[in-house]
Formats: structure tokens, C-alpha cells, sequence
């Protein structure tokens, strides 16, 4: 068996920044998976994937889709980008408050959610944005601040998402993961938000 990646778009509220949407197959079952740009489009052997740091996400995705039954997860639709980063804001802040930690930078649910409270971004790199940002590859000091934990489905290539929801359940703090593939996650006990995400 081997793995086929196909990319989709760069750009969207799935992605994190340097990422692309690719369209990731085993056999029949297919997902839309945020990878880094730096991963060219192509088949790959699925020993080798699964030892790549930038493709271990898609066979984890896959693996977990066919767990579940899915033969197909497609992410946002395009269009409904901006609707939804706002539609998530509406939800976190009225159930939540803040301060917030966003796993994974992504500029337009980043601007959303942090224009009405503060909190924290954790990314693989600082950028020159008006947030705090904090290492991805360890954001459990910032889970005692904040109200809640939001992960953008980009970030599930940066960070161990059962790692960090133990952590944030620890604290008593609530786990929001949005897009399409948070349905695959949901399992480990976090809210889930996907209001035009498409599952075929």
C-alpha cells in the first residue's frame, strides 16, 4: 500500500501558516489533511510516510478515518471561511471567555478570536503579529492561563493532540478543536466545531 498526496489550495481557515491542503489517499479512503508546503505532491511508500514527520499526520488521519467507517472527510469550504472563523469566535467567547490558546496560526481565526479577548498562539515560529506567541512544541505552560484550548487542524502536524488534551483536562480546562478532521478527534473527549465542513 502506499500513500498518494495531491495538493488542494493554500489557503483557508484549516491551515496554519506555511502549510497546503492536501487531498491524502490509502486505497479508497481519502482526507483533506493541512501538511507543510515543503511536501511535494506524489505517492509514497506507507513505511516511509509513516516516519515522516511532515506526512505521519495524513496516515494518522487516515487511520482514524477508517477506524470510524469514512470513506471521505473534505475540509471548509472556501467561501465559508471568514463565516465560520466568526461563527467559531461567537461560540468560544459566549460559552468560554477568555483568555484563549490557539494551537496553530491561523491568521483569520487568529485576528477573529483574539480582536475580542486576549490569549496566545502556539506556532512553530514568533511572527511579527500583535499576539503572544508561544512554542508549539510545548504550549502546557500556557493551558493553566487560559479558559479554553482551541486547535486549528494545522496544528495536529506540530503537536501530540492526546498529549495535550490530558493536559488541558488536568487543569479543567475545555478542548475546541474545529475544521472537518476534529470529528476524528473527538474521541479523546473535546467539542468539536465543523459547521460547513463536508463528510461524504
Amino acid at each position: 500500500m502506499a500513500l498518494s498526496v495531491a495538493w488542494i489550495r493554500r489557503e483557508g481557515v484549516d491551515l496554519c501558516e506555511g502549510q497546503v491542503l492536501a487531498r491524502c489517499c490509502i486505497g479508497e479512503i481519502c482526507a483533506d489533511v493541512p501538511i507543510g508546503a515543503d511536501v511535494a505532491p506524489g505517492v509514497y511508500p506507507l513505511e516511509e510516510a509513516a516516519k515522516s514527520p511532515s506526512l505521519r499526520i495524513c496516515v494518522e488521519v487516515l487511520n482514524r478515518q477508517k477506524e470510524k467507517g469514512l470513506r471521505r472527510i473534505e475540509v471548509c469550504r472556501q467561501r465559508e471561511s471568514e463565516k465560520c472563523a466568526k461563527k467559531l469566535a461567537e461560540q468560544i467567547l459566549l460559552k468560554y471567555g477568555g483568555p484563549i490558546l490557539l494551537v496553530g496560526f491561523s491568521d483569520g481565526v487568529a485576528n477573529t478570536l483574539l480582536s475580542f479577548t486576549n490569549g496566545a498562539v502556539a506556532d512553530a515560529e514568533g511572527r511579527l503579529h500583535p499576539y503572544e506567541f508561544v512554542d508549539v512544541t510545548n504550549p502546557h505552560n500556557w493551558v493553566e492561563k487560559a479558559r479554553v484550548v482551541v486547535i486549528a487542524p494545522g496544528a495536529l502536524q506540530y503537536v501530540d493532540i492526546a498529549e495535550l488534551v490530558k493536559k488541558a483536562k488536568e487543569l479543567g480546562k475545555p478542548v475546541v478543536m474545529y475544521g472537518a478532521l476534529s470529528a476524528l478527534y473527538k474521541d479523546l473527549g473535546i467539542e468539536y466545531f465543523c459547521p460547513y465542513g463536508l463528510k461524504v
